[in-house]
Order: structure tokens, then sequence, then C-alpha cells
């Protein structure tokens, strides 16, 4: 009855094929890097073995009296909240992915449409998230949080927060992990996954090499309760294999040059039935395939005062489907097929212009070209039709920081920022964005920013020609005539969308009101509006439907059968929200003094240089070399540029040369416990794991003012905070509540993260139903333990570097409740259709060999 996109080899065969691919395009990479970088670094292999965890508590001590500490960022925005290794480790997180999922309550940002924040390394640009997704959070020697405009100095806009990931200065590790998911409910649902990687760090460089298989099991109707459904014939979850390859080189090329080189690979299957076929006793079936590849790269340096960085990307996706479905007496197959091809290349610049009384001027310049086409064929129905879109995007962009006093003057230090962009899109025109901002810091505890944008916007490439598809058996409220009914739901690009423009204003303050306790206070308050919004398609209330009547298909008896729920333009969108909350954390356990830390710190570099000697003997030139160093250098290995405390010449500031001598303390608060000498390094008590531990908590609340849309002149308003809805979810709640409480000490610890919304209604109006949405808490609880932090482990040193983690998403099994007037719960909110999985539990095994 049907047929199915065009399949290549089997996953297993893939994942072997595809591996030994990236192997070598990692190894002929790595050759052609250090073909042009012989003279500029030891070669990788020369790092020795090492114990993680040390130079975990070690490398919390960082300079903060010099001019600039390592990998900090650029400009004079200091962070929101900085997070050290310690404190890192309480939130039970392996990899980049899941902390950045952790911290979630501490980066959510209120100016953009949602979304990851901006993602650095060592306070410089990457080639793209994948670069970075997949490193494991032992690598990271701090973490900080900044406000949105710190993104101008990197040539983005200002509509998320920066997350700066300071990783190690030497790392290596080989990862293996297995884990296993199952719904606390019987039957189906099940996710087994795998991962291996690599991961070396040494002087500047960088290779990994990871790779994911991921095998989820369906959850059909038969395995839940649920009431008037089709049993086994219709999906809940699709079953799915996702394969994800992922390699990164990244190494200085000499001349203060440095580059990274990324390619990732991934491959997605899945399988969903759609219902009953009226034809046979079987499902209805829609099966997809995608393969996507991308290949990034970025070149940075400095060059007559000048920091510039280099940035460019080729995507390639293709991705298949086919539907099956009946209509009327005949049955058909739909198939569809896009194809996407992208390239990306952008320059960036900054420098410092000149010097006023309060300061120096500084510019951050930017130009990006790229080039993106979309083509999608597809069948429906039995008609073929094809598509094809091509956009290019030209952009100049221009921020610049001008202080206005300094931070010894009475009202203290003030500083403002004037940004100016303009694109020009080939099938769209001109776009600009304007924007300013004032950055006031009257004590060193209290931080003020405002800021203003008003940016053009344009649909995407997706919004306006994805394939159309239509999905038979969609269930939708119908708020009209109060009853759930099973539509066709027609889905794809809309080309006939135009462009808005939004408008940004944001009033923000952090206030840190003790120097030796680590609280952190932040408010946010922020007012958005958009003319002419570019949105996904309501829900199908009553005032939607007037508003878009040819969107909605009704038979003669007045029964909806269909909805067309592609993007559509609204006349306005409004938002008015305050986000305020605290981080507050503390050490669990002993505390040594300053100077013992100090101590700590000078012979954890004295041991990093024997072993850096020893490792420069075994070449035959060490002997000169040290000879050398002591001569020029008497202060010993912090004072050898490109080693401890300074950087070598030419290095840009923030760059991860960039730390400059000074007083030392912990960032972040942390501090060092006690413990045992084991293996490894044996910096004092750490080289058997992290005896010391970390309290941690954050609580932030969400309160929206206003949320209101104007569809079009003469139509009212949609108020989502009293009545209206956007989605099938209901309308926005006014308040939101985000906990988070982690744990840690003695290599265990617990990391739990809470989310609670308000309760909304959905309004049918005179003639329809009202639906009542609950309000709504989560609950999600994670505990590990680092197997070879614990004392009955010292004797087993194959448990160095294992970890076993136990995730309860979910905890207390918790959906929305939604119902009618009458108290009713309609057949498509059934709780087991909102969220067939429920609680689940997870087991993971980790294994990192040092």
């Amino acid at each position: 009855m049907s047929s199915s996109p065009s399949r290549g080899p089997g996953p297993a065969a893939l994942v072997l094929r595809l591996l030994a691919g990236v192997a070598g395009a990692a190894l002929a990479a790595g050759a052609a890097l250090a073909a042009g970088a012989a003279s500029a670094q030891t070669p990788m292999t020369e790092a020795p073995a090492h114990d993680p965890y040390a130079e975990a508590e070690v490398e919390e001590l960082v300079v903060v009296a010099g001019s600039r500490v390592r990998g900090s960022v650029i400009g004079d925005i200091t962070p929101e909240l900085t997070i050290s290794p310690r404190e890192i480790r309480a939130y039970g997180a392996a990899t980049v992915t899941e902390l950045l999922d952790a911290l979630a309550p501490q980066t959510t940002s209120g100016q953009g449409g949602g979304g990851r924040p901006v993602v650095l390394i060592n306070g410089a640009r990457v080639s793209g998230f994948a670069e970075i997704r997949d490193l494991p959070t032992e690598a990271i020697a701090r973490v900080e949080i900044l406000p949105e405009e710190v993104s101008l100095k990197y040539g983005y806009p200002a509509e998320q927060k920066v997350v700066n990931m300071v990783l190690r200065q030497r790392f290596r590790a080989t990862l293996a992990e297995a884990s296993y998911t199952a719904p606390a409910q019987a039957g189906g649902g099940d996710t087994a996954a795998a991962h291996a990687g690599l991961l070396h760090i040494v002087r500047g460089q960088r290779l990994m090499l990871d790779a994911k298989v991921t095998e989820v099991d369906p959850i059909l109707e038969s395995d839940r309760d649920i009431i008037g459904g089709e049993g086994e014939f219709r999906s809940l979850q699709p079953e799915s294999t996702d394969v994800t390859l992922n390699a990164v080189l990244a190494r200085p090329l000499g001349n203060g040059v440095s580059g990274t080189i990324n390619g990732v690979y991934e491959g997605t299957e899945s399988k969903s039935k759609l219902g009953l076929s009226p034809f046979a006793p079987e499902a209805l079936m829609r099966r997809s395939v995608a393969d996507d590849g991308q290949l990034s790269g970025v070149l940075s340096g400095a060059y007559k005062g000048w920091q510039w960085s280099y940035t460019g990307n080729l995507a390639y996706n293709v991705s298949r489907s086919t539907t099956e479905r009946a209509l009327g007496a005949s049955s058909y197959t739909d198939d569809t097929k896009a194809v996407t091809t992208s390239a990306r290349s952008d320059i960036v610049v900054n420098r410092a212009l000149w010097r006023l009384p309060a300061g120096q001027v500084s510019t951050t310049l930017t130009a990006r070209a790229s080039t993106m086409e979309l083509e999608s064929d597809f069948t429906r129905a039995g008609v073929a039709r094809s598509g094809e879109l091509t956009r290019t995007i030209g952009q100049l962009q221009a921020s610049f920081d001008v202080p206005i006093t300094a931070s010894d003057s009475a009202v203290g230090r003030v500083s403002s920022n004037f940004n100016v962009s303009y694109q020009n899109l080939s099938d769209f025109g001109g776009l600009q964005t304007l924007g300013a901002g004032l950055n006031w810091t009257p004590v060193k505890s209290a931080r003020f920013l405002a800021s203003f944008s008003r940016t053009d916007q344009a649909p995407t490439m997706d919004q306006l020609g994805d394939p159309v598809t239509a999905t038979p058996g969609v269930r939708v409220f119908d708020l009209q005539r109060g009853e759930t009914a099973e539509v066709i739901g027609v889905t794809g690009g809309n080309p006939f969308l135009d462009g808005g423009t939004r408008d940004v204003f944001k009033l923000g303050v952090t206030y840190k009101p003790f120097e030796k306790t680590n609280l952190t206070f932040q408010a946010n308050y922020v007012s958005s509006r958009t003319d002419n919004a570019i949105v996904a398609f309501p829900s199908a209330s009553t005032q939607v439907e007037d508003a878009f009547p040819g969107r909605f298909i009704r038979d003669a008896d007045g029964a909806l059968i269909q909805v067309d729920a592609r993007p559509v333009n609204f006349q306005r969108q409004a938002r008015d929200e305050l986000r305020w909350g605290f981080t507050y954390s503390r050490p669990v356990g002993p505390t040594p003094t300053p100077e013992q830390m100090a101590a700590m710190r000078s012979r954890f570099q004295a041991e990093r240089a024997a072993r850096e000697d020893r490792a420069a003997e075994g070449q035959g030139t060490a002997q000169g070399q040290a000879a050398q160093g002591q001569a020029e250098h008497p202060g010993g290995a912090a004072n050898v540029p490109g080693r401890g405390g300074q950087p070598p010449a030419g290095a840009p500031a923030g760059s991860p040369a960039g730390e400059r001598g000074g007083d030392m303390r912990p960032v972040g608060g942390g501090t060092f416990g006690g413990g045992g000498r084991g293996g490894g390094a044996g910096f004092g008590g750490f080289g058997g794991g992290p005896r010391g531990g970390v309290f941690q908590v954050g609580l932030y609340h969400t309160l929206a003012f206003r949320d209101e849309i104007l569809i079009r002149s003469g139509v009212p308003k949609l108020d989502l905070l009293d009545g209206a809805a956007i989605g099938n979810g209901g309308g926005s709640p006014r308040n939101q509540l985000d906990l988070q409480a982690n744990y840690t000490r003695g290599g265990l610890g617990a990391a739990m993260n809470a989310k609670w919304q308000s309760a909304t209604h959905v309004d049918g109006g005179a003639a329809g139903d009202t639906l009542d949405f609950s309000d709504f808490t989560t609950v999600n609880l994670r505990l590990f333990a680092d197997l070879g932090a614990q004392p009955w482990a010292r004797q087993h040193t194959w448990l160095r570097g294992a970890r076993a983690t136990v995730s309860i998403n979910n905890l207390f099994d918790e959906r929305q409740v939604v119902r009618t007037a009458a108290g009713t719960v309609p057949i498509s909110y059934q709780p087991d259709l909102l969220d067939p999985v429920g609680r689940s539990v997870r087991f993971t095994v980790r294994k990192l060999i040092f």
C-alpha cells in the first residue's frame, strides 16, 4: 500500500562507516594543521597523565587583581554569575548540553524568541554549538553567565544571554557511556543510548571525537489509558533511531593565530502510526529519514591592535517522508523531500580606538555573508509539485562602547553602547537594527543595565518554503462546538508571509550584597512589541476562526474536518514581563585559608612545570629550554609566557593565555575541602577526587504584566493572560517559578530542578465552550556518585573516573489537567495524550579513562 523513503545501510553499518570516515577526516585535518604549526606548539601527545579532579580544584584559584582573567570576555560588563568546578559538579551534568539545560533558570532571556544562549569558549567565538555540546563538564575550569548586551561584542544581536565556558589548560580522557531510560508506566517508550568519545586539551590545542547512538521505542495508544483511541494502530511516541558523529580539532597555527575545524553528521529515522486504515486492518504509516552534515571552522588572532575572528560554515540537509492517508474512497501516499544547502561566512574585528578621561572607546565590527537554498518536492493526493527558494544575505554590523565616567567618580562607572546593523536579503530586501544601552556600576556590588533595540524581521526560509504536509487524524478541541474533532492537519511554509518590526526595552539590575558570601540577586524588566509579527498558527478558538475563516474547513453538518496551521502574520504582538530571583552557593566541608590556597596553587604550577620539563627531556631539548627560561624569567613557571600567569607576546586580551598576576581567590565562592591523598597528581587532598562539596540554590520568578495579540484591525485583541491562546497548551501563565537546588560532597550528589506555572483558561466566546488549564508543576531529580572518589574504591583504580547516575524526570508524574466548563476532560486533553511518557527513570553508567 505504501512506499518508503530510500534507505542506505542499516544503523550499525552506517555507524562503523561514518566513524571510520570521521576518524580519517580528523587525522587528515590534524596532519594539515600540524604541518602549518610545527613551530608554534609542542605536539599534543606530550601531555602527561593528570588527575582532572586535582586540576579542577586548583584551577578554581584564578587571578582577580590583574588586568584580565584568563578566558574572560571582551569589555567591562562583568558576569552575572560565575560557576566554579566544584559548583559545576554539583549539577551532575555529564556534557555541556546537559549543563546548559540545568542552567536554564539563570540563562533564560525575555529579549529574544527563546532558544539557547550564545556560547563562547575561553572568551572567544566558536564555530557553532556542535563544537562544544559534547564536551565533558570535567574539562571546564569555570562558567560565566553574562547579560545579552555582551553578545554585541562578538557580532551577535543582543537577544540571548552569553555563557562563557573557560576550559582547563590541560585535560585528557577517553569516554564510554551507556544509558537506559524507561517510563514508570509499563508498555513502550524505553530509550537505550550509547556514547563514546575522546578529548585531549593541552597548551591551547584541543582534539575531540564523539559518537552517539540512540534508540527510542514507540508508545502506542494501546500502551496507555486512552478513551476513544485506536489502540495499536496509533502512535503516541514514534519509533526512532538517531546516530550522531562529531569531531573537533583546534590548535595554535603560529604568529598568534589559532584555528578550529568541526565536522558533524546526524542521521535520524522515525516511524509512527497515524490510525486505522479504512481499507485494511492495518495502520496508516508515516516514515521519515533525515541526514544532516556540517563542516565549520574558526580562525582568530590579532593584528596591529585589532583582534579578529573568522567563522565559516557549510551545511547540507536532506529530509524525506512518506505519509499514508485516506481521502473518501481512495488511498494516497504523500511523499515529501526537502534538500537544504547553506553556507555562511563572517568576520568580527574589535579594538580600542582612543582613550577618553573615563577610559577607552572600543568598537566591534562585523561583516557576514550567507546563502541558503531550499529545494522541495512533494506529492499530495496524487498531485506532484516542486519548489525552489534561494536566499542570499549580506550583513554589516557595528557596535561602539563609550565610557562616560570612571569607577572612581562620584556616581561610579558609567558606560554606553551604540549599535547598528543592516542586512540585505535577496528575496526580501533590506532589514535594519538600531540599538543603544547604558551600563552603570555605582558601587562594586551593584550593576544596572538599560537597553533599547529596534529590529526588522523577515520570515525564515522554512516558514516560507517548507513542503506542505497533510497529517490525518490530528485531534483538536473545537471550541465552537465544544467537542474533540479528528481533522486533517496541514503544515508547511506560507509564501505570502510579510516582514515585521520588533522593539525591545530592557532594564536590569544585578546585586551582590556580601563580599564573602556567594549570593547574587537579579531582576530584569523586558517590554517587547512586534508589528506585523510572524507566528505559528494559533489554536482553533472562535476568535481565530472569525479572523481566518479560510483556515478552517467544516462539513455540511458543521463538524471541523481540516485545519491549516501554516504560519501567519499578526498586526501586533506585545509582552511585558519582570523576571527576578537569586542564586546562592556555599562550600560544604573544611575550608582552607587563603595562604593554604596560594601554596596549593604554587605547588600545582611547580608540578606542572616539572612534568613539562621531563616531557621535553625525552626529546633532547629540555636542558636548553630550562636554562633559557630560568634566565629570562627568574620568578619560575608562573612567569613564563604562555605557561603560568603571563600571556605570550601578542596574545589578544581575553584569550586563553590572557591571565595576569595578582592576588588569588576562588571563583564563584568555591573553596577546598579535605580528603585523603589519592592516585594521579595528588595535590594535598585532591588526588582521590573531590572530597569537599557545595550547596547551591536558585529561585527565579517570572511575572507577566501583558501578553496580547491584535490579529488585525476590527478584530478584538487576544489577551493570552485572560482567555486567549495561540497553541493547544492553553494561554500564557501570568506567573512562573523556577527552582534549582544542588548538593554534592565526597563524590556523592543530588541535583533538583522544579518548574511551576499558574493556571490559564481559553474562552470559547458566547457560542463556544471554555477550557480551564490547571496550574502545573514538574520536578526533576538527579542522583549521582563518582565511584572513584569513594573511600572503598581507593584500592580499585579501575573505578577512577567512573560515575553512576539515576535521573528521574517528572518525579511526581504530574500532568496538566484540562476541563470544560461542565467539568469534563475533553478526549484530546486526556493526560496520557498530553504526556504519554510521564514519570521516567534513566540509569547511566559513565567512565572517563584518564
